[in-house]
């Protein structure tokens, strides 16, 4: 490149009539010596082709420095270069007074064109016949936010990549009302050569943002919202083939830059893709599983026409493994969910903290400042008890009183879940982990992660299994069956037994370390019979609450049959006063319940009677109904035909039989 400086001493600058006479003067010298002359102003980093639009665009002024270049370096183009910097220098100097005046007028003129294009409420880009940018207003840069300075002699494409101005110049044609994506905005646009002596000497484009049309901006704020916050990857491709757009998920996930695609024909991005097959085909593809840069994806493309013409494609995208991690944690969803119902459905629903649960006796009270000292805690906490004395009401009063009561409660019964599904009950499994596993399911610890886990009847739990609950005691983890990885989870233990522990890990049923990891706060609730001072409250408590549930107007018990109960000994304890109470209800036929509503033993608890069989009128029943009152006793203790039987010195199975022809649950 050959390149010369030179001062611009001309009053005024280059104004419209010198610069007209610049650009005669450059084309005699392109005839002359065949080269094309370039000018730059000395605070712009680009050379301009000299033209009208590109010398007015300058705005070069009296006294500034230019530099006058043309690319090659021969003979020919030095003596253009020196040719045009002398006229420049002597030969535009020595103008007429008239000259002068006409100068006047034209600068005028000028001043009201550019004050006119500066604050028209719209964009107006001016690029010249190498389409680089020579003009542009207030509207236009503030739209693409960029600095006036950084733009002009830019070429369009490195500024605007969706720009078709290029293909305005290329193709001598006008384009009017065309939509276009510009640095985030939508705006509409036409655009036209400009021509001088039957030949294009550059192009114009005026452009306004939608959202500044009446009407429209609050559509167009909602739908760049949509396409901005959307996790789907969004791109439009226009009628020329060009990508237009690109939103921001598409760029992170691609890694890429809007700039690097923008403006790009799509056969250079990817040739055989299913956006090029829907562009020429003009038939949308849906959920269709493709590879793109060795990641699977799942795309829906779908071509675009307004009034019946074609304007070209949009494809929406959605990475394969992100909707897996989706369908799995919907899985998840649905199995929290399905637990949260059953919890719902049952009719024992807990009460929510330590002032719902009844009773003044000071053996409770006890109780409840330890419980209430515990719920400040994050320890482990083992909660003792026959059962029920209200150990699951305890557990639920102090998550509710903890600071993870807006998180997750989750009750286990160790002993009412098979041993062979007991760990999967608690941690869960990955699908196809084994036999019938066609799906994923979280565990209860999973589910209680962050809140906290009940589990029930913890000595009823096999010693292997106590091994796996004692690691997620002190590491804070464990492995879902079939997982790679063991999972990390944090919850508060809260366990309850009505076992002697202590007995157990002599025997070795108990692990020791995990008697002690449990054992970190223990609270040892009463019996109800050490407690039957709270019988009265109680009593009164469940009748209100099971009328109420049952729609019965039963509000009063006979004062004579409180006196029974004070006297029973309830090896069921306060679970087995709710159903007595409950029965009575039933049996009630007006609003007090009586003797003859409660069942016979409950009336002979407090007899002197000391003989094992009681009469009924003083007279014996027949030996079934008494074969039926103790087998009912026994299974109401005992829980099953097993324990039961060694009780009562009978078998397994003659437990069981007499229990199906006395109808015994």
């Amino acid at each position: 490149m050959y390149k010369k400086e030179v001062i611009v001493n001309l009053k005024n600058g280059i104004h419209t009539r010198v610069a007209a006479t610049i650009v005669h003067k450059a084309s005699q010298l392109k005839t002359k010596y065949n080269v094309e002359l370039f000018i730059r102003k000395f605070n712009t980093p680009e050379s301009l082709a000299v033209s009208m639009l590109a010398l007015l665009s300058l705005k070069i002024q009296e006294n500034e420095k230019i530099e006058v270049s043309c690319i090659s370096d021969d003979a020919n183009s030095q003596a253009a270069v020196l040719e045009l910097c002398n006229f420049i220098t002597y030969e535009l100097s020595n103008s007429s007074s008239t000259m002068t005046k006409i100068d006047a007028i034209l600068e005028e003129n000028t001043i009201a064109n550019k004050q006119i294009i500066e604050n028209i409420p719209v964009g107006i880009l001016v690029i010249d016949k190498n389409s680089k940018i020579t003009t542009i207003n207030n509207y236009g840069v503030k739209l693409i936010n960029k600095n006036c300075k950084n733009v002009i002699g830019k070429f369009i494409k490195d500024i605007i990549p969706t720009s078709d101005l290029p293909y305005i110049l290329d193709h001598n044609v006008s384009q009017f009302g065309q939509i276009q994506y510009i640095n985030n905005h939508i705006v509409i646009v036409n655009r036209s050569p400009i021509i001088s002596k039957n030949k294009v000497i550059g192009a114009i484009g005026i452009f306004q943002d939608i959202s500044e049309l009446v009407g429209i901006k609050e559509l167009n704020e909602k739908f760049k919202k949509i396409l901005e916050t959307s996790h789907e990857l969004i791109c439009f491709v226009n009628e020329k083939r060009k990508i237009s757009y690109i939103n921001p998920a598409y760029e992170k996930y691609f890694n890429l830059k809007d700039s690097d695609v923008l403006g790009k024909d799509l056969i250079d991005i990817s040739s055989d893709g299913l956006r090029m097959k829907v562009f020429n085909t003009k038939e949308k593809v849906e959920n269709i599983i493709h590879q793109k840069t060795d990641i699977d994806i799942i795309s829906s493309i779908h071509p675009i026409f307004i009034d019946n013409s074609f304007k070209g494609v949009i494809s929406i995208s959605k990475p394969v493994n992100e909707i897996r991690d989706l369908m799995k944690k919907l899985e998840n969803f649905k199995e929290e969910l399905n637990y949260y119902k059953d919890e719902l459905k049952r009719h024992t629903q807990l009460s929510g903290s330590f002032d719902d649960i009844i009773g003044n006796s000071s053996s409770l009270k006890d109780c409840l400042i330890i419980a209430d000292k515990a719920s400040k805690s994050t320890s482990t906490v083992l909660i003792r008890g026959e059962s029920g004395t209200g150990k699951e009401l305890v557990a639920k009063a102090i998550h509710n009183n903890s600071n993870r009561k807006n998180k997750s409660f989750v009750r286990v019964n160790c002993a009412a879940i098979p041993e062979n599904l007991l760990e999967s009950e608690l941690f869960g499994y990955e699908k196809g982990s084994f036999t019938g596993a066609i799906k994923s399911k979280p565990g209860k610890f999973s589910i209680a992660n962050g809140g906290t886990i009940f589990l029930d009847e913890i000595g009823d739990m096999t010693p292997a299994m106590q091994v796996k609950i004692l690691r997620v005691l002190q590491e804070k983890e464990f492995d879902i069956i079939g997982g790679i990885t063991p999972k990390k989870v944090d919850v508060r233990i809260i366990a309850a037994t009505n076992k002697n522990l202590e007995e157990m890990i002599k025997t070795g049923e108990f692990r020791e370390d995990l008697y002690y990891r449990l054992n970190v706060i223990s609270i040892s609730l009463p019996p109800l019979r050490d407690r039957k001072e709270d019988i009265n409250l109680l009593v009164e408590y469940f009748i209100k609450k099971i009328s109420k549930n049952l729609n019965k107007k039963v509000s009063n018990i006979d004062s004579t049959l409180l006196f029974h109960l004070q006297n029973y000994n309830w090896p069921g304890n306060i679970r087995e006063l709710e159903n007595i109470i409950e029965r009575g209800i039933n049996m009630c036929d007006y609003d007090t319940i009586t003797s003859n509503d409660l069942p016979f033993y409950i009336n002979n608890a407090s007899c002197e009677n000391t003989n094992l069989i009681n009469l009924r009128n003083d007279e014996l029943l027949p030996i079934k109904e008494y074969e039926k009152e103790i087998i009912s006793l026994a299974m109401k203790k005992y829980k099953s035909y097993n324990k039961a039987g060694k009780i009562l010195g009978l078998t397994h199975r003659t437990v069981s039989l007499k229990c199906k022809k006395y109808g015994i649950k």
